[in-house]
């Protein structure tokens, strides 16, 4: 009687502890939610009224959904050849794009980024000269 007690312990304390694993090892809510950066499309798109804007679609086209970013004054998208540098962060959760700043004299690029959303909107990359910046990829 003792060893069949001693052996249902072991057992119980085994699926609870493969109960508890399971349970830290699942995904959150916000870790479900992530783009998976090879799985979308990042590009620009531009119109006349209200210039270049960031996109993000499905790999078939589908679902187009523009972000909406308010850029601070006196920045635009840095766009040579009219295409805006814009990538994915490596975990697909912020878009990374270059602007133009201006100070009324002096024209440099800074790199920002935000959320999918367009939240969180900030500088990552803040030259103080007119250094020439660009998004590339890294390999």
């Amino acid at each position: 009687m003792k060893n069949l007690f001693k052996t249902t312990l072991y057992v119980c304390v085994f699926a609870l502890a493969g109960i508890l694993f399971q349970i830290s090892c699942s995904n959150s809510d916000n870790a479900s939610k992530a783009i998976v950066p090879s799985s979308k499309i990042l590009y620009t798109q531009y119109d006349s009224v209200n210039g270049f804007a960031i996109w993000y679609c499905n790999l078939d086209g589908t679902n187009p959904t523009q972000i909406p970013i308010t850029l601070p004054t006196g920045t635009t998208y840095q766009n040579a050849n009219s295409n805006a540098f814009v990538r994915f962060s490596p975990d697909g959760q912020k878009v990374l794009f270059v602007v133009n700043y201006s100070n009324g004299s002096t024209y440099t690029n800074k790199i920002f980024s935000c959320n999918l959303d367009g939240t969180e909107l900030q500088p990552v990359i803040a030259p103080t000269n007119a250094q020439v910046i660009l998004l590339g990829d890294v390999k």
